[in-house]
Order: structure tokens, then C-alpha cells, then sequence
């Protein structure tokens, strides 16, 4: 299959289309669900392989989408064809994205994602079990797990990992959920400038040099703020000593386990292209367009052109043997 003819969001009919218009020949819907096979088997390899180097740091974090699925009834379209009725239905995307240094340069991958119907700690459980069968533990260079306050995979976390790794919860998170309380009850212009400056000094604390210092400024925002803005101070002082656990971590590059932002970004980005995958219509289909879109940004990542990624894609189905 040339590069360039599978691209996220194209409908069986499109792919055909685009690679005879490249070859100049008829192309059937058999050859291009005989190379989305083989894609399959790629997928199946990028899940389950050792991993070549070891993440010092896994952010996690999940995207809800909206998956067509076959029904069970049936209709019949306008030439009066019968076929299964077509729904969608609300899935998350549990993604994995790991950070290392290679060579002085640090790296970033996701490493890996599971589509699953909730983010229930069942769910997370099957990728980080995953993830460890990967390679991916404290033995072998894994030294944080970065995550929001989801309890689902928070307990996940503690069964899989236990206290091995550094368990470090979502600094942006945190403060965004101090914001919104702070929204409510300094509501209105009149308190416009109280509300910047709460959230000021809120930032403030992360910026701390050690955890004791974070523990003292926090001590010090929260007596200042604590009558004015008394939910918005338990927001910040319940489960604190979480967000801080980075404070443990040394010679990691800060950006990385602060927050989950990073991984938000990547989830913006996977979200954007998996909505334009929806016509596929169906889980077999939405596996390969995600792989092919973190394809993509790997090679971007890595200063390399689509052009260039997908060639080598090309040879890698070159490999894969035929259904």
C-alpha cells in the first residue's frame, strides 16, 4: 500500500479510491482489508513488545469518544439493502505517554493505549499490567506514574505498582479545580483581582524548592485565604502531599512529572484525528487509525517527515505476512 493512502478519518471506499488513483489500476475492497490486516498484526506487536528503552516517567490519562458500533437491528438503507443499525457509543481511550533521555536528548512516545468502556480501575488495571509485562517497573528504570485524581486509576496504580514508583498526582489539575471553587465563591468583578491574586499564590507554592517549603507556603495561603475562599483552601489542602511527590524524584526533567499537561496536549491532538476516524465505524477500525495517527506523531517528534515515517511503515507491512 503506497504511503500516503490509509489516513485517519478515510472511509474503505476513499482508501480505494486514493491508492488506484496512485497506481492507475482498479483497487478492490479486498487488497485494502487485506493490508488493514496486516496493519492489525503491527498493532498487535506495538502492544505486546518488550519495550527497547525503559520510560523514567508514564503520564496517564484517558479520552472520551464516540464509537459507531453494529446493533443488533436491523434496517435497510435507500436501495433497500438490509443491514445491522449503526450506533454510537461513548468509549475511552486510556493512553500511556513515556518520557526518557537517549543520548542527552529526552525522548517522549506513547508508549501504549487500551480502548475500554470506562476508566474503572478493572480498565486501567489491563493496560498498566500491560505496560509491566512490557518492562515497564521500578527494577528496570521506571521511576514515576503521573496522573489526575481519577479514583479508578489511582487504585489501579497501587495494585499494580504498589509503592515501587513515585505516584504523583496532576499539579495542573489540582489547580484547576482550586480555580473553578475559587470562581464560586469570589464570583462577580468586584472580586476579579482577589481571584488572580488567590490563584497567583496558589501557582506559587508549586514553585517551591523542596516539599517542606511547599508545605509551609501552602500553610501560609491557606490561613490568608481561609475566610475568604474557605472551599477553595480545602480543595488545595486535600490530598496535597500527592502533588508533591516529584520533590522525591531527582535528576527527572520537572516538566514531566509536575503534570499530566503534556499528555493533554497529545490528547488534543489524538482526539482532533480520532473524531475524524468515526467513519470506520467499528473498534477493529478505530485501533488502526489511532496507531496511524501515533505514528505520525512519533515521526514528528523525532524531526522526521510523514513521507519519510510512512515509508518505513510500508516496509514493516512488508514483513507482516498476508491473511
Amino acid at each position: 500500500m503506497p504511503s500516503g493512502v490509509v489516513g485517519v478519518g478515510n472511509r474503505l471506499r476513499d482508501i480505494c479510491d486514493r491508492w488506484s488513483a496512485t497506481v492507475g489500476h482498479p483497487i478492490g475492497l479486498r487488497t485494502v482489508n487485506e493490508r488493514i490486516n496486516q496493519l492489525e498484526l503491527l498493532i498487535h506487536q506495538f502492544h505486546h513488545k518488550p519495550f527497547e528503552q525503559i520510560p523514567e516517567v508514564i503520564q496517564l490519562d484517558g479520552i472520551w469518544v464516540t464509537i459507531t458500533q453494529q446493533g443488533e437491528v436491523i434496517v435497510h438503507d435507500q436501495r433497500n439493502r438490509a443491514r445491522h443499525e449503526r450506533k454510537g457509543k461513548k468509549m475511552v481511550i486510556l493512553v500511556a505517554l513515556g518520557f526518557w533521555t537517549e543520548d542527552g536528548k529526552e525522548k517522549r512516545e506513547v508508549v501504549d493505549w487500551q480502548i475500554a468502556e470506562s476508566e474503572k480501575h478493572e480498565e486501567w488495571k489491563v493496560l498498566l499490567d500491560r505496560l509491566v509485562e512490557r518492562g515497564a517497573k521500578a527494577e528496570n528504570g521506571l521511576k514515576a506514574i503521573i496522573r489526575d485524581g481519577c479514583g479508578g486509576l489511582g487504585r489501579a496504580v497501587e495494585l499494580v505498582y504498589a509503592q515501587s514508583v513515585v505516584d504523583q498526582r496532576c499539579i495542573f489539575h489540582k489547580l484547576k479545580n482550586v480555580r473553578d471553587k475559587c470562581r464560586t465563591e469570589l464570583n462577580g468583578d468586584d472580586h476579579q483581582e482577589q481571584r488572580r491574586q488567590l490563584m497567583q499564590e496558589a501557582r506559587a507554592v508549586y514553585h517551591a524548592e523542596s516539599a517542606e517549603q511547599a508545605k509551609e507556603r501552602l500553610a501560609v495561603w491557606s490561613a490568608k485565604w481561609g475566610e475568604l475562599a474557605p472551599e477553595s483552601v480545602a480543595t488545595f489542602e486535600r490530598d496535597f502531599d500527592a502533588t508533591i511527590a516529584f520533590y522525591q524524584l531527582e535528576g527527572v526533567a520537572r516538566q514531566w512529572v509536575r503534570s499530566t499537561s503534556l499528555l493533554e496536549r497529545v490528547n488534543r491532538q489524538l482526539r482532533r484525528k480520532f473524531r475524524q476516524a468515526l467513519s470506520f465505524g467499528s473498534l477493529r477500525g478505530a485501533e488502526v487509525a489511532l496507531y496511524l495517527q501515533v505514528q505520525r506523531l512519533h515521526a514528528r517528534w523525532n524531526d522526521q517527515s510523514w513521507w519519510d515515517a510512512s515509508h518505513a511503515l510500508s516496509l514493516d507491512l512488508l514483513q507482516v505476512p498476508h491473511p
